[in-house]
């Protein structure tokens, strides 16, 4: 599971850019953006030329900049270390020839809490950067707590991009949709929301309470979030394909538990065993089932503890 999509990592242990080096995050409540904000159809959005209208809309490319991207961070902030994931805490090795990486002034207010938006400039491909990721940060005492990315604009060779779209409703509630474009050549992704946690961190939001199950997991939604006992059927890159090279792709089967939406307990990840459809290439879910023990996560209070192998 990605860290930087779940909110699992330890909380930052090193402190934001003090004044005297130059304020880095905004504070004045006069720049908190006014809600809804963002895609506000993104549900509706589900055939491939409604896709692409939204992500080339001129005028709400234009919205989403009017954050005013004006700050860049320095190298000695930011890692980098994967194509669409962000780690915290933050650290170092960040593009140095441009200012790929910006802050923007206004901000979300949410109680105690602060949420700013860092956004990503693609520098690498093309002669004009362009917005390519823009990820939410929750930030409490000039600490940041937690981070989720929900603004996505990739890029790839052959034609094959891929996308997120987000909003942000008026009781922060955040929406995100995600489009991939492959040789199928269209897959519709289900859309997720997300929630701020009182601890500042971001956690699953579901509309209705009781049972949930769908395709990817399956449990108990209590006060809108996860609670319990968990099945998930998830993407996995912490997997070393040359120590287990029996895994023919990423995904796992994990056992997980949940308090109040945050990872609690021992989550145990197991080889996921599937059959394809032999003319689409797609997993039948129908046939998923639990394989060999891989290794065990082990959580206190939303905090990643430790991680065993087997």
């Amino acid at each position: 599971m990605s860290k930087s999509q779940t909110g699992n990592e330890k909380e930052i242990k090193t402190e934001a850019h003090s004044a005297e080096k130059g304020s880095l995050f905004n504070t004045n409540k006069a720049d908190c953006i006014t809600l809804p904000f963002g895609y506000a159809d993104i549900s509706k959005l589900t055939a491939v030329e409604s896709v692409l209208s939204a992500v080339q809309d001129e005028n709400k490319l234009k919205e989403i900049s009017s954050l005013k991207f004006e700050k860049a961070i320095k190298k000695d902030l930011l890692l980098l270390p994967e194509e669409y994931n962000v780690f915290l805490p933050f650290n170092k090795n960040v593009n140095e020839k441009f200012d790929r990486i910006k802050i923007a002034t206004d901000y979300l207010c949410y109680g105690e809490y602060s949420l700013y938006f860092v956004g990503v400039l693609n520098t690498v491909r093309y002669a004009e950067p362009y917005m390519e990721k823009i990820y939410l940060v929750s930030m409490k005492n000039n600490r940041p707590i937690d981070m989720k990315r929900i603004y996505l604009n990739y890029q790839g060779e052959m034609g094959f991009a891929n996308y997120t779209l987000f909003n942000i409703d008026k009781n922060y509630i955040i929406s995100l949709q995600d489009y991939e474009f492959t040789e199928s050549p269209f897959k519709l992704k289900p859309l997720n929301k997300y929630q701020i946690l009182s601890s500042g961190k971001f956690s699953r939001y579901y509309d209705h309470d009781g049972s949930y199950k769908d395709g990817e997991e399956q449990g108990i939604v209590k006060n809108h979030t996860k609670e319990g006992k968990w099945v998930e059927f998830k993407p996995n890159d912490h997997i070393d394909l040359q120590k287990y090279p029996e895994f023919t792709d990423s995904y796992t089967y994990l056992e997980a538990e949940y308090k109040n939406g945050l990872p609690v307990g021992k989550w145990k990840f197991y080889k996921l065993l599937q059959e394809y459809n032999e003319e689409t290439g797609e997993p039948m879910v129908e046939t998923r089932k639990k394989g060999k023990w891989i290794y065990t996560e082990i959580y206190k209070d939303g905090v990643l503890e430790k991680r065993e192998f087997y």
